[in-house]
């Protein structure tokens, strides 16, 4: 059987949104700190196994006339549907409620726009609805964000409660902005978390299935005092990362882990089995396997589901990137490739019709094989060039059948009759962004300027 490799959500940003927007006019009172009886009770932050026991998104009927989902696992589901947002909104709130979740207080239903927040068992959860930008559409998403009890997470001494939710709480203190950042770090460390990759002034850290994010800045409007914000997301999978990772980036959209490391590919390796042992994640083969330009190892767990561990050397680091499939997802995965390595047998006589692409010019590192193409381009500039690509062939008559364009990592998926492209990229913002396709049944060739 063949297996593939494919290579921030909505939600975070949005649970993001509101805080900011009272710390910038100074509205710290339109936040109620989240009262003792609406925190989750205090225990360990839960695995994966244990919130699908409450509620797998993945699993969640969608509304009808639903389009393709952007995002749909454990944790997130981000999806467009005909509709309204009134209509939407109850739609979801009342399969929540048959679920046995509570909508707390606070929530928000209008004609334009509608958010609500939901507790079980310890776990928040988060609703949104918005108008999708053409009339008759509209966007939905929800998020898990675990089940953490903000309220038992380090602050400095004498700070005090300035705004908060289900989903976040948020202090402010007379200490400096370095100092409080250290002390909360050095205090989560202890508490059992760990570090799990940073975003300018946001440091993330993970416990189980749980991702904690920490943002430490001056307060404005405030006197110069500082503010901490703790918010967090569950993960849908839990993925391990060395103490030393550097640059790590995960997406829960995309269930993807990326990083880089001083570390020898064969340390990675050597990690990767001990850590994923403990999960009962084993190893396919003894040792990596030479892909393409990247040495790749597959993991498969008791129920099936695949992770794959690629790894590359680059300007003497190693660049590694874990990812996770569904055993679902791979056994449509395996039907299609299957499908369309009969389609090869059968056709094997005929030559392969060439496909010429057009590289940007800041393209470096750049990698032809007649099926793939592999090459690096500036930060920020990942998407725009996928987008590009994706414009041009939909205009070529290439047909679209899945994608996920987050800023950080994404995909697109094309056919054409027999011929098959996948995109994929990953842009985290500290090292040069990667972009690469992939080709069955057509042959790649780099456009030459001017033809």
């Amino acid at each position: 059987m063949t297996h593939a490799l494919l290579t921030t959500g909505l939600g975070p940003r949005r649970a993001m949104f509101w805080p900011r927007l009272a710390l910038a006019f100074g509205l710290a009172g339109a936040f109620a700190g989240a009262s003792p009886a609406s925190e989750p009770k205090a225990g360990s932050p839960a695995t994966p196994a244990e919130a699908r026991k409450t509620l797998d998104l993945a699993a969640l009927p969608l509304m009808d006339q639903a389009e393709r989902p952007s995002q749909r696992n454990l944790a997130g589901l981000v999806y467009t549907a005909r509709g309204d947002v009134n209509g939407a909104f109850e739609f979801h709130r009342k399969q929540l409620i048959e679920r046995k979740w509570t909508e707390l207080p606070g929530g928000y239903v209008s004609d334009q726009a509608a958010s609500a927040s939901f507790r079980r068992d310890g776990f928040s959860l988060s609703l949104s609805v918005f108008p999708a930008g053409k009339p008759g559409l509209v966007s939905v998403t929800l998020n898990n964000h675990g089940n953490v009890a903000f309220g038992t997470l380090p602050v400095p001494s004498g700070a005090k409660p300035f705004y908060g939710g289900p989903v976040n709480l948020a202090y402010l203190a007379e200490s400096p902005v370095a100092e409080t950042a250290e002390l909360c770090r050095k205090r989560l460390l202890e508490q059992g978390w760990q570090p799990y990759g940073r975003a300018g002034d946001t440091e993330f850290f993970k416990q189980n299935g749980v991702r904690l994010a920490l943002r430490v800045t001056t307060a404005p409007a405030q006197g110069g005092k500082t503010v901490l914000d703790y918010s967090s997301l569950l993960m849908s999978v839990d993925l391990p990362a060395p103490a030393e990772a550097e640059s790590l980036q995960y997406a829960d959209s995309t269930t993807q882990l990326s990083f880089e490391t001083k570390a020898t590919g064969a340390e990675v390796v050597d990690f990767y089995r001990q850590a994923l042992a403990r999960s009962a994640w084993e190893a396919t083969t003894k040792s990596a396997n030479k892909l393409g330009f990247k040495e790749v190892l597959i993991f498969l767990n008791p129920q099936k589901d695949l992770l794959a561990l690629e790894l590359q050397d680059r300007d003497g680091k190693c660049q590694v990137r874990l990812k996770h499939q569904t055993a679902a997802e791979v056994a449509e995965l395996d039907k299609r490739l299957d499908a369309g390595a009969e389609r090869r047998k059968q056709e094997n006589s005929k030559p392969l019709p060439k496909l010429a692409l057009a590289l940007p010019r800041d393209a470096s590192n750049v990698k032809v094989a007649r099926s793939g193409i592999e090459f690096n381009v500036g930060n920020s500039r990942a998407k725009p060039v996928v987008e590009a690509w994706r414009a041009q062939l939909l205009k070529d008559g290439w047909k679209e059948r899945a994608v996920t364009l987050d800023p950080v990592a994404g995909s697109a998926s094309f056919t054409k009759g027999n011929q098959h492209l996948t995109l994929i990229y990953s842009d985290v913002g500290f090292v040069p962004a990667e972009v690469s396709i992939q080709a069955i049944g057509v042959e790649l060739e780099r456009a030459i300027p001017g033809k």
